[in-house]
């Protein structure tokens, strides 16, 4: 993750605001990884849109080891 994009997600964090969606994020509602360089989010759709293409790509991964471990 490059550095900018940490500021930005910790910036957001600091006001309670969905990067991905420009919510404000009620109180304890925050969902997200435990990190705060990796953001907050105000519901687990607007995490997943923010991080399809890192999801997608974990998602082949894991399909082709399933795979190489079958084939074995």
């Amino acid at each position: 993750m490059a550095e900018s994009e940490q500021h930005y997600l910790l910036e957001l964090w600091a006001k309670d605001i969905c990067p991905n969606c420009g919510k404000d994020i009620p109180e304890g509602k925050l969902v997200g990884i435990v990190k705060k360089s990796e953001g907050g989010f105000c519901s687990l759709a607007c995490y997943a849109e923010y991080r399809k293409a890192d999801l997608i790509e974990r998602h082949k991964k894991i399909v082709a080891l399933v795979q190489r471990h079958s084939n074995s």
